[in-house]
């Protein structure tokens, strides 16, 4: 009931965007030391298509028989994209800026912390709206 919200269907938007984005940064500083490794990051959720309905998940298959072929993973709503733009690299080819990729990942936390209190106040507005405290 409450996905069905726009503020609500925001927020789920922002806070699964954040969680994949801090996989993506966590990977880029495990590979810090990778040789020729470019680091990624996750192209922004517009919420105008979360509104819209748009980034929605596709109508999936699944096999009704055993003999069928299994069918293969959905695609995931974000995509990775590896960043062009390098300023810096080591002289192995590694273009991971350590300090650049905890700044990122203290971006995401405070930008999940403000998706997540957004959530929690219209849930309890909600629950005043209908007398239930």
């Amino acid at each position: 009931m409450l996905e069905d919200l726009g503020i609500f269907k925001m927020a789920k938007a922002q806070m699964d965007w954040v969680a994949q984005r801090q996989e993506v940064l966590a990977q880029n500083i495990a590979n810090a030391n990778t040789p020729k490794y470019l680091p990624k990051d996750l192209k922004p959720v517009s919420f105008k298509d979360v509104l819209s309905g748009s980034t929605t998940q596709p109508v999936k298959a699944f096999t009704t028989d055993a003999r069928h072929i299994a069918p293969e993973m959905g695609p995931d709503p974000f995509k990775a994209v590896t960043q062009r733009k390098t300023y810096e690299s080591t002289p192995d080819g590694n273009a991971v800026i350590l300090e650049e990729q905890m700044a990122k990942m203290g971006e995401a936390n405070s930008s999940y912390n403000a998706s997540a209190a957004l959530f929690q106040k219209y849930q309890k507005m909600l629950r005043t709206a209908l007398g239930n405290r």
